[in-house]
Order: structure tokens, then C-alpha cells, then sequence
């Protein structure tokens, strides 16, 4: 026997116990993939009813209606002598919904004044007091994409099903639910009724071991798609978290440049007034400090360079330095900016330390360290220490500033993060970033132990080898 005859089988009798007609009401879903298979069901469904004295009523879109007629023919049942008697009751879905949709919603008043009238009807016509039913009009809310409005005449229809004894089928196109976010919807589907009755994809196999592998590969497809939904869910996060230091760094660059630039045009339509007035004793001034701020666009831009020269891999050019040296070069460059801070900064440890290392790149951390102890602990002591241990050397720089937050101290050497406010302090938040990759290309580390007003403590430990 094919899938579809034994489906259809099942559909005919599924009202009956022990070969007798039971007064209950029997609530099933039908999931189809096409049309003519849809049609065979419902016929069968519908002669059988016929057969035993029960009335049914067909709730379908007109090309529906007009094929299960054919089809009921075929099985030898005249449609017109049927809905003569009052055996057969032929309903359009989309004019019966419209008789008690509200808002969108059926309303449960005119639900019980259109559909419980024909149901009670019926019921009256039926010698056993028992109908049968078939509705499409479900379907038709899902398919215009008013799922929740599907869901809750499910329920109507349930709680008529306490009123009244009939058997209800309800036929739902596997299309609705082609999309992974319709599983959900597909439950709800599943749950409102008393059973579930799959396609004609998985009627048609002729075994149940080819049923139960079948079920099988659909738990494994099932599962397959949970963890690709999980694995695109944690993607879409961490793109929407680019997304996010995107912009903030966008808006930061911005607040960064809009400083300089305005100083330099005030500074360049001040000058350009008076064309004449080269006597001006305020020029030198203005140029000095039109200078100074076009520095600070230059490092901008090279920290910006730097940035993308980062991003994958750092190439070191190492050779022979002295780290002590290099600290004493960091703090001649931050002269201005220590004196500018009222910092006074403290110098201890070994005199030398020979390594192996880049200079170029290591005076770039030592005068970001710097810029940054100078910057967060304005008026307060900075010191420093340079020490060679057995394995490796330690570059320690202590501030007394505002220090950092306890949730943002991990985070402060993370591309983007900015623990201060940017409208006081400004920055790219990109330092410390920077300094984190150039010290770990170097096989070395760099920790901060801080609280929020207490100072902060930056260690930098490189790998060290005396005999270099």
C-alpha cells in the first residue's frame, strides 16, 4: 500500500474506536508539499464522513474547493447532490475570516455568531450528533504572514471542540515554514492540535526502518542547523560589536582632529587679517603653536598607520640597545608634557640594560607609557624603574593620577577602550593597544595594577639575555 493510500486510510477512520464512530473531537494538522496530495486527503477525509452519516464542512479557497469536487467524483461522491441534502457544506476561507477578523485578530463573538453556527448546525443534522470539518483558513492567515492570528483560531477551534463533537483537519503548506526562524511558529502549529501528520515526503516510504532513518537524518539536520544558527549568532555579535568600535573609534577620531584643526584655522585667519603687520609680537607665538598642533596631527596619522601595520603581524628590526637609554630618550621627548602635567618624575634602577630588541618600536611604548602617566596624573610624582632580572628585564612606570576603573582594567590595553572620558582627556584609544602588540611581538608582557583614584602601575617585562 503507497504513503498516500495508507494516509488516507488513517484520515477516513480517524474518528473511529474499536470500528464504532466515537463523539469526540479529534483536532489534526495536515502539512503538505503539494497541492494534489492536499486534495486526495481532504477527499478521502470528507467521504469518509459522508459514508457514516456525518456532515462535513469544507472551509478552502475556491481552486481547492473546486478540485476536491472532482476528486470526491472520482471517489463516487455527487458534491451538489451532498450540499442539497445539507451533507456537505462548501465555505470560502477568505469570506468566512472576514466575518470575524478584527483588528487582525479574530474576535471570539463573531467567531461563535459564524463558525459555531455552522458547526452547531451540522451537529443538529448528524444522527450520531457527530461532524466532521476541514479549514484552510489558518493556512491562509500564515501564508499572509499573520501567524499569530493562526495560532489563536487554532484555539477558537479548540475551545469549540468542547462544545460540540466533531473532527476537525487542518491543512498547513510545509512552504510557510521554509525559513529556520519558523521553527518556532511551526511548534506553536504542532501543539494546538491533538495530532501532527507530516508530508507526503515521509508517507511515501514503504518501511519503518526507512521511516526511522529518515527521522533520524531529520534530527540530524535539526541539530546541524541549531548549532550553525548558534555559530551565525556569534557572528553577527562580534560584527555588531565591530560595528559598534567602529563608530565610537569614527567618533573619537573625529573629536581628535576637530582640536587641532580648529586651533590652526583660528590661529591662520588671525594672521591672514593683518597681511601687513609682520611686527605682530604675537606671531612667533601663533607659529609655535600652529606647529605644535600639526605634530599632533602627524602622530595621528602615524598612530592611524600604525593601526593597520599592526593589525596581523609586527615586524621587529632588533638589534642591540639599551633600555635605560631608550627610558632617558622617552622622557627628553615628554619633557614639555611633564612639566605641562606638573609631574615630577623619578628615575631608579640599573644604569644599562643591554638587549636585544627594536628601539625604533620599544621608544614608541616607553613615550606612550609616558604620555599617559603625564596625561592621567596631572600634579602628582611619576616614577620609574628599569631592572634587569635573571630572565628577563622590567620596566615599571607608576603614576599617582585617577587611575582605572576595577571593570575596565583588563580592558585598557584592548583596541578601542577608553576608561576616561573622551570630552576631558580625548584619545583614539588605541595606545595602549599599540603598546600591547609591540611588547608581545617581542615574546614580553605588560600588566596594570590600578583602582580608580589611587594611580596606576604599568609593568613591562621583556625577555632579557645578559650576555647580549
Amino acid at each position: 500500500m503507497s504513503g498516500m493510500a495508507r494516509n488516507a486510510q488513517k484520515l477516513e477512520g480517524f474518528d473511529r474506536r474499536s470500528g464504532n464512530i466515537s463523539p469526540t473531537h479529534d483536532h489534526v494538522v495536515q502539512f503538505y508539499e503539494r497541492d494534489a496530495f492536499l486534495i486526495e486527503t481532504v477527499a478521502t477525509f470528507v467521504a469518509g464522513g459522508l459514508r457514516a452519516a456525518q456532515p462535513v464542512i469544507v472551509v478552502a479557497t475556491p481552486p481547492h474547493r473546486e478540485a476536491l469536487v472532482v476528486r470526491l467524483a472520482v471517489l463516487g461522491v455527487d458534491a451538489e447532490v451532498c450540499v442539497a441534502t445539507g451533507a456537505l457544506t462548501l465555505l470560502d476561507a477568505e469570506q468566512t475570516l472576514a466575518k470575524f477578523m478584527v483588528d487582525g485578530a479574530p474576535d471570539r463573538v463573531r467567531f461563535s455568531d459564524s463558525v459555531a453556527v455552522a458547526v452547531e448546525s451540522a451537529v443538529g443534522r448528524s444522527p450520531t450528533g457527530h461532524v466532521r470539518a476541514y479549514g484552510e483558513m489558518v493556512d491562509c492567515l500564515w501564508r499572509a504572514g499573520n501567524a499569530p492570528a493562526a495560532i489563536a483560531l487554532e484555539g477558537l477551534w479548540n475551545e469549540l471542540g468542547t462544545r460540540y463533537s466533531f473532527s476537525l483537519l487542518c491543512g498547513y503548506g510545509m512552504d510557510n515554514f521554509r525559513h529556520q526562524p519558523d521553527g518556532g511558529g511551526f511548534e506553536a502549529v504542532c501543539h494546538a492540535h491533538s495530532r501532527t501528520v507530516p508530508t507526503e515526503a515521509y508517507l511515501a516510504l514503504e518501511s519503518d526502518d526507512s521511516r526511522m532513518r529518515e527521522v533520524s537524518v531529520l534530527q540530524q539536520r535539526g541539530r546541524a542547523l541549531e548549532n550553525e544558527m548558534a555559530r551565525r549568532l556569534a557572528v553577527e555579535r562580534e560584527l555588531r560589536e565591530a560595528v559598534n568600535a567602529r563608530d565610537e573609534f569614527i567618533n573619537a577620531a573625529g573629536h581628535e582632529l576637530r582640536t587641532p584643526l580648529t586651533v590652526l584655522r583660528l590661529q591662520l585667519a588671525s594672521m591672514l587679517s593683518r597681511p601687513g603687520d609682520g611686527d605682530d609680537p604675537r606671531t612667533p607665538a601663533r607659529l609655535s603653536l600652529m606647529v605644535s598642533q600639526i605634530e599632533r596631527l602627524a602622530r595621528m596619522a602615524e598612530r592611524l598607520v600604525d593601526v593597520s601595520q599592526l593589525g596581523e603581524q609586527v615586524i621587529l628590526h632588533r638589534r642591540p640597545v639599551d633600555l635605560a637609554g631608550l627610558v632617558q630618550n622617552g622622557l627628553a621627548a615628554q619633557e614639555k608634557a611633564a612639566a605641562a602635567a606638573d609631574c615630577v618624575v623619578t628615575v631608579t634602577g640599573d644604569a644599562a640594560v643591554m638587549g636585544r630588541w627594536d628601539p625604533d618600536r620599544l621608544e614608541q611604548v616607553i613615550e606612550e607609557l609616558l604620555a599617559n602617566a603625564f596625561k592621567f596624573g596631572a600634579g602628582a610624582p611619576v616614577e620609574v624603574a628599569v631592572q634587569a632580572r635573571a630572565e628577563h628585564v622590567e620596566l615599571v612606570i607608576q603614576d599617582g593620577g585617577i587611575g582605572v576603573a576595577a571593570g575596565d582594567r583588563e580592558r585598557i590595553f584592548d583596541r578601542g577602550v577608553r576608561p576616561a572620558s573622551i570630552e576631558k582627556f580625548g584619545g583614539l584609544g588605541l595606545g595602549l593597544w599599540i603598546v600591547r602588540r609591540i611588547v608581545e611581538a617581542h615574546g614580553g608582557t605588560i600588566t596594570a595594577d590600578s583602582n580608580a583614584g589611587r594611580g596606576t602601575t604599568v609593568v613591562l617585562r621583556l625577555p632579557y639575555d645578559p650576555a647580549c
